[in-house]
């Protein structure tokens, strides 16, 4: 079963991405950088595999992830800036925090 879903639109855009910063090993990282009143935040590094990751292979890109994440967050989505309505690049989990919030105290 999937771990990560990305569309061709959003595939092209990281892949420039990648190449606008000079980055040629496509083994991308997908961390999770801990959350705030709009859910859960991600970011990407270049990584190796490491034993019990995830590995998603999309055409040329590796996406490594930790079972961790996948176990709390579900199934990953990367969503083109299109996609995200113009706001640039995300990537969405399936699994939201209840109440879409990550508990802070300004939700509340």
């Amino acid at each position: 079963m999937e771990k990560l879903l990305i569309s061709n639109e959003a595939y092209e855009e990281f892949v420039e991405f990648l190449k606008d910063n000079k980055i040629d090993n496509f083994n991308i990282r997908i961390n999770y950088a801990g959350s705030g009143c709009s859910g859960p935040s991600f970011d990407i590094s270049v990584s190796e595999p490491e034993e019990g990751d995830v590995v998603e292979k999309v055409n040329d890109i590796s996406f490594l992830i930790k079972p961790e994440i996948i176990d709390e967050f579900g199934i990953l989505t990367i969503l083109s800036s299109e996609e995200n309505d113009g706001r640039g690049m995300s990537l969405r989990p399936l699994i939201e925090p209840v109440g879409g919030c990550a508990g802070c105290s300004g939700c509340h």
